[in-house]
């Protein structure tokens, strides 16, 4: 899985509030990972001060020579 980190900013743009989603464990695939990274957007979207909400997702490649 990627890691995802999900910004909340207020209006000069500044990042107030991080959340950083790492994992998600499941013995089969109930939520796909996405709808959880939208689920918290829309929730910090809610948070006193947050104008705008972002999300970057960072993944890790490995090559083996």
């Amino acid at each position: 899985m990627a890691q995802y980190i999900v910004t909340g900013k207020n209006s000069n743009g500044e990042g107030i509030v991080a959340v950083t989603v790492s994992a998600i464990n499941q013995d089969t695939q109930v939520v796909a990972e996405l709808d959880v990274v939208g689920a918290v957007r829309n929730l910090l979207a809610g948070a006193p001060g947050v104008v705008s909400v972002g999300a970057q997702k960072f993944e890790q490649v490995i090559t083996n020579v």
